[in-house]
């Protein structure tokens, strides 16, 4: 019998579910491929139809308080239904130092450590946010990051390329994608990236998609030839977003820095999915999120925090018209072929499953566990 699942995503003021709901939750569990295990139903507040499941992601909405919350796990108590939260970044050490921004908040914090403890499992990206998430829930699970191919015309991108390709053009692209808690990976190579620019044996120019501190970006770089690029308003949410930038980004090649720390170290190689399936070789930092995914001038460039790295990478990348060829297509392959819900959907039901089953047999457990052992655990 299918599920009834219903996701209560993670939202800003406009409601809207962000990118990451989309890709960790809606457009997996609306895969064709999973259509045989679920219904999928999803939203900001509990529906009023009857749900077998509801999925919790990350901070929910942005204004709820330890109240709503109360109220909320109050009510899927009374109505017996489990709750699995799921979660893609390490939150709980974002922004934990002296004069960090605001977010998350103390009691953003004790919100997401409460749904993670109570929750009947939890769904992560990563084995390092596993391993940090475990010590508040000890049944969670590891489910990649993995793109809806239907969102994709794989044969506009080809052709794109192509005319890329024929069109001789001398100016190259170079393109940085990323959200505003990117900007510290960012200024981690403004230096090399300035001199770059600055040295120009190829013409190039970079183009910035996401980044919130406009003003800071464009100090950062003065004259030099760097473009911010806005989404239009109406191409924002992440299956429009994704349709804009395979009519609208026309990149070379692009760039993935990461600082290295706990935040980061928890993070998916999701950087180098976008890129690749959109046919865009890059240069990614050699850290934990890419070092299992990248072999180094095969289907990317890696790059330590080292600036003579990153200004080694960036020249050979400029320089090589053959290698972002080679890069591009076997990133585009790889991705192509193993990272897609096409191949990996089931991957969540298997795993939801895992979970329920995990608590049922720990449910009966303690229900046929001697009183007086109750009493000495307690």
């Amino acid at each position: 019998m299918k599920k009834r699942v219903h996701v209560m995503f993670e939202c800003g003021a406009d409601g809207m579910p962000y990118g990451a709901s989309h890709i960790r939750l809606l457009r997996p569990l609306s895969h064709p491929n999973v259509q045989d295990k679920f219904i999928l139903s999803y939203g900001t507040n509990l529906p009023e139809s009857a749900v077998d499941l509801v999925i919790l992601e990350r901070g929910w909405r942005h204004d709820h308080t330890l109240s709503d919350q109360t109220r909320l796990l109050k009510r899927l108590a009374l109505l017996g239904i489990p709750y699995i939260y799921e979660i893609d970044d390490n939150l709980l050490d974002l922004n934990t130092g002296p004069g960090a921004p605001g977010y998350p908040s103390p009691e953003q914090r004790q919100i997401i450590i409460r749904f993670a403890r109570d929750a009947a499992g939890i769904l992560v990206s990563t084995e390092a946010l596993k391993r940090r998430m475990a010590r508040l829930n000890s049944n969670i699970y590891v489910v990649g990051n993995h793109l809806d191919e239907r969102l994709f015309d794989f044969d506009l991108l080809k052709k794109k390329i192509e005319q890329r390709q024929e069109s001789g053009n001398s100016e190259l692209v170079m393109g940085y994608m990323g959200t505003f808690s990117h900007l510290e990976d960012l200024l981690m190579i403004v230096e090399p990236l300035r001199r770059f620019l600055r040295a120009q044996r190829i013409p190039v120019r970079m183009e910035i998609v996401g980044i919130g501190d406009e003003e800071l970006v464009r100090g950062l770089f003065n004259d030099l030839p760097v473009s911010i690029v806005r989404v239009p308003a109406g191409q924002v949410e992440y299956p429009e977003f994704i349709r804009w930038m395979q009519r609208e980004i026309q990149w070379d090649f692009a760039i993935a820095p990461l600082v290295s720390n706990e935040f980061n170290d928890c993070k998916s190689d999701l950087k180098f999915l976008d890129y690749s399936l959109n046919r865009i070789p890059g240069i990614y930092s050699a850290t934990k999120s890419y070092i299992g995914t990248i072999v180094d001038q095969k289907n990317g460039l890696l790059a330590s925090s080292e600036a003579e790295e990153w200004a080694s990478a960036l020249n050979l990348l400029a320089e090589n018209t053959k290698m972002r060829r080679a890069l591009s297509d076997e990133a585009f392959s790889y991705v192509r072929e193993f990272r897609t819900l096409e191949t990996n959907a089931a991957l969540w039901g298997e795993a939801i499953d895992a979970i329920l089953a995990a608590r049922t047999f720990s449910l009966t457990a303690d229900k046929n566990q001697p009183l007086s052992s109750i009493s000495r655990a307690l």
